[in-house]
């Protein structure tokens, strides 16, 4: 299974387009200044948009440092693993990989893992931008973020639209997790996204049951979701 010819060929086709051409000239620009004058990293998901970032980033300096967070119990091993292949497939080479060490369920405590392994990060290496691949389109508060983003926080790609990057990556060849593909086939590619999964903090978006449809086999990967899921409400 993998992306339709359809979905290539209308990637394929607005990569031409002078809307998007102008929109990753402007990016790389920015991004040549931003690195030329700070001391930046890229924040790595692994999902589309930083994976977009992450390339650009690397065609200015290919030594620019990485961070990548590993969600431990919320992301089977099977797709952790094609993450971090596809960060050595474009090329990263000074990488830092973080993990979260609890079993717990709790968002909180993984927030609190999260932001404090950031924090020492950004504090060990001295680093003042950190280069984050946020876009508006993608919800209120992410647009609310890029208009007020914490100090040393910058998005270049925060105008882009999900066409924009399904086309720079499609256009490019990049490796992406598969995954998308099949989540795509119900949701759309203007839909979908990378989350963690079985992870009842993003149950208002029904994500948890659509894991469950679509990945029966991967609730036994992930220690709090062998539990039946609650009823849709």
């Amino acid at each position: 299974m993998g992306m339709s010819d359809h979905w290539q060929k209308a990637f394929l086709m607005w990569a031409k387009t002078d809307a998007y051409l102008t929109k990753v000239d402007r990016t790389e620009s920015q991004l040549r200044t931003l690195i030329k004058k700070h001391t930046c990293y890229v924040a790595f998901s692994g999902g589309k948009d930083s994976i977009t970032l992450l390339h650009i980033a690397l065609q200015i300096d290919p030594n620019i440092p990485v961070f990548h967070w590993d969600y431990g119990i919320f992301m089977p091993r099977v797709f952790e693993i094609e993450i971090q292949s596809n960060l050595k497939l474009l090329g990263a080479k000074n990488v830092f990989i973080k993990a979260r060490k609890s079993k717990s369920s709790s968002c909180k405590i993984g927030y609190q893992e999260f932001f404090g392994s950031v924090a020492r990060f950004k504090h060990d290496w001295s680093f003042d931008v950190a280069l984050i691949g946020l876009r508006k389109e993608e919800g209120c508060k992410r647009t609310a973020k890029i208009k007020t983003p914490p100090k040393g926080e910058i998005y270049p790609i925060a105008d882009w639209k999900w066409m924009d990057i399904w086309a720079y990556i499609v256009s490019r060849n990049l490796p992406y997790p598969r995954i998308y593909d099949k989540y795509a086939e119900l949701l759309g590619y203007d839909k979908v996204r990378l989350v963690t999964f079985f992870d009842m903090e993003f149950e208002k978006y029904g994500s948890p049951y659509l894991d469950g449809f679509l990945l029966p086999e991967k609730r036994n990967d992930i220690p709090h979701a062998r539990r039946e899921l609650p009823p849709y409400k």
